[in-house]
């Protein structure tokens, strides 16, 4: 029985129950304020763990391990006990997919048909058990281009508004395609952006044009963008790049062969990972700091 028609019943109660004089009309009264607290939400007890739970991570330059990192945080995240919601919007060359265990079938109702306007977003969300995801399916250049319609770009920002209602923590696999309507409005409802760094000049060189670029489109990259540098080799390191950009260096996680072939394996290092790597070993400890960064800049509440 639905709590409608609990409602009802206790409202209107049988014959029997009404002989029993006063008593049995304190326990209606009861039942039914209860019943009223339930349907108003009254008695909820979930309450939201982070204040701006809205992360996006990018990248500087391509190959500098943006999904790898992202599925590691999503991971630890919901190992601590929140509800996460992975968002990937790289719509032609998805990769959350393969980290979290979901196979991609191009029928299945999926970020891009929802953002079309084909289907809700409760058929469109895919879980493994502990995440849930929002992602692309097998989708080609039409549909990357069709994402750019100003009706899908305004159902993505709906779609973030009704999120973070819903969970915890919402972070957003994007790539760096500021001209890009959809991605754009990624980067400005978010309220944290996480620029990630590899050893590459062209990541230093791209920083400044990249903040630009978000600044004139309304986006505050200044204060709200940090940098995690990836795939560190060198015994030494300069942070004078960092400090003349005035940018804050999160944190360094150091290269290691085996961290690679477990993103290549399609596997969440933090999971699965299995080796006495030194490096390795102080990736694991990097990616737990850098989740409890990430959470704390949030507004995170135990």
């Amino acid at each position: 029985m639905g709590l409608l028609d609990k409602l009802k019943s206790t409202l209107n109660p049988s014959e029997d129950v009404e002989n029993n004089g006063e008593i049995a009309s304190d326990i209606l009264k009861d039942k039914a304020s209860t019943i009223l607290k339930q349907l108003s939400g009254g008695d909820a007890k979930y309450v939201r763990k982070l204040v701006d739970n809205v992360v996006t991570f990018t990248g500087a330059s391509g190959g500098v391990g943006v999904s790898t990192i992202v599925s590691n945080i999503a991971s630890l995240a919901a190992d601590s006990g929140l509800n996460v919601m992975v968002i990937d919007l790289n719509i032609m060359y998805p990769i959350q997919h393969t980290f979290f265990g979901i196979e991609q079938k191009i029928e299945r109702p999926d970020l891009v048909s929802y953002l079309l306007g084909k289907n809700s977003l409760g058929e469109s969300v895919m879980s493994n058990g502990s995440i849930s995801l929002l992602i692309p399916n097998n989708r080609g250049l039409m549909d990357s281009i069709n994402c750019e319609m100003q009706s899908a770009v305004n159902n993505f920002a709906s779609t973030l508004d009704q999120l973070r209602k819903m969970f915890d923590l919402i972070i957003i696999d994007a790539p760096m395609l500021v001209e890009h309507l959809l991605i754009n409005t990624a980067f400005y409802l978010s309220n944290q952006i996480y620029l990630v760094w590899d050893e590459s000049i062209s990541s230093i060189s791209n920083t400044e044009r990249i903040r630009r670029n978000m600044l004139a489109s309304g986006i505050d990259a200044y204060s709200k963008m940090k940098v995690i540098l990836n795939k560190k080799t060198s015994v030494n390191y300069s942070k004078y790049p960092i400090e003349k950009l005035n940018l804050e260096l999160v944190d360094v996680l150091p290269f290691d062969v085996a961290i690679i072939e477990c993103g290549l394996r399609s596997k969440i290092f933090c999971q699965k990972g299995s080796t006495s790597s030194k490096n390795a070993g102080e990736f694991y400890h990097k990616m737990v700091s850098i989740t409890n960064t990430v959470l704390r800049n949030g507004g995170f509440t135990k």
